[in-house]
């Protein structure tokens, strides 16, 4: 097995002290540029990296996390997918002298979130993961981060100009756009689209409403669109609003911006509705039985897992000094799912990778 660089080796190769190569790696103390240059030449060659584990157990305290994030109460099983990357990541960050805490919200109540952020002791975390469903109640508490200096990083909703070390998500208004590109490729009759928002309460965050603008935006004019609001909280939606949609018009092309295109396809299969390119959000068990069963054609993928995953690991190196952080958006890749190579996806696993 090939022996691990260390800072002694290093500083045997160059003729230094360790604490000099320890100056030159947290970039602290005077260290003339002959040396400094030739200490760096080393360390690339031999491809040294710091022992995090060593770092963080030698810190005089924890590193706390906080991560605010929502749950399932609008039975949205999506948000299951992004805490399975958080506790992967809090599983191999338990020994590394770490704590979390986990800060739930409804996604479908601006005032849980408020709430949620009202509790939230800011000055007692080290970095803050939090997915900004509504704007305008994460400013007042991202303007504390920002006066604390406290990193933080955005999974799922972004905000531009915020100060945030870095973005993890989906290019929302692309997504769209790449639905509209196989509607455009399955539709060439009776080009009647209908995009079907649902949400309890009718709450819809600034993605889906760039997925919408960019379906919109690419669709052609040439398609007559038709959007319809639902409320998922009404116990008779979403058939109640369908069926009398469906009465109205007949469509064949159905866009849902979220992951509840399950919903779409439960009230298609009961009406035995057929031939009708749907398309939808997310691998939810869900969405991927229906896509089986042909009653969603496509489902567009953005890996809410690995977002998060990573947003906890750049949070982590950041707090370690690890390597200078520019503020990056981390867009995922949009995987177009079909039927046919739904199981590669289902069952990868990015973290062997």
């Amino acid at each position: 097995m090939k022996k691990r660089v260390s800072i002694k080796d290093i500083a045997t190769l160059a003729g230094v002290s360790i604490g000099t190569v320890d100056r030159v790696l947290h970039n602290r103390g005077e260290v003339n540029a002959e040396t400094h240059n030739r200490i760096m030449q080393i360390i690339n060659e031999l491809g040294y990296t710091p022992n995090l584990q060593a770092k963080a157990l030698s810190m005089k305290k924890s590193l706390r996390f906080a991560v605010i994030i929502p749950d399932s109460q609008d039975n949205n099983p999506y948000w299951q997918k992004p805490m399975d990357g958080i506790n992967l990541a809090i599983a191999e960050l338990s020994n590394y002298n770490t704590n979390f805490n986990i800060f739930h919200f409804d996604a479908s109540s601006e005032q849980s979130f408020i709430n949620v952020l009202a509790s939230v002791p800011a000055n007692e975390f080290d970095g803050v993961l939090l997915c900004p469903v509504f704007k305008q109640a994460a400013l007042q508490f991202i303007q504390t981060l920002n006066t604390q200096q406290i990193p933080f990083v955005f999974i799922d909703v972004n905000i531009n100009n915020a100060g945030n070390i870095g973005y993890f998500g989906q290019d929302a208004f692309q997504s769209g756009v790449i639905a509209a590109r196989l509607m455009q490729k399955d539709i060439h009759t009776s080009r009647n689209v209908l995009i079907v928002k649902q949400s309890n309460h009718k709450i819809f965050s600034n993605h889906i409403e760039q997925r919408v603008a960019g379906f919109r935006n690419s669709i052609g004019n040439d398609y007559r669109i038709t959007e319809l609001e639902i409320d998922l909280s009404d116990p008779q939606e979403p058939n109640a609003s369908l069926g009398q949609a469906l009465k109205q018009q007949q469509f064949n092309g159905i866009f849902i911006p979220n992951t509840r295109a399950f919903r779409f396809a439960d009230f298609a299969s009961a009406q035995g509705l057929k031939n009708i390119c749907v398309i939808g959000y997310d691998l939810i068990d869900e969405n991927i039985d229906h896509l089986k069963k042909g009653n969603i054609s496509y489902l567009l993928n953005q890996r809410p897992d690995e977002q998060s995953y990573k947003a906890i690991m750049l949070l982590f190196n950041y707090l370690l000094g690890q390597k200078e952080i520019k503020q990056i958006d981390n867009y995922s890749p949009i995987d177009i799912i079909i039927k046919e190579n739904v199981d590669y996806y289902s069952h990868a696993n990015w973290t062997n990778k």
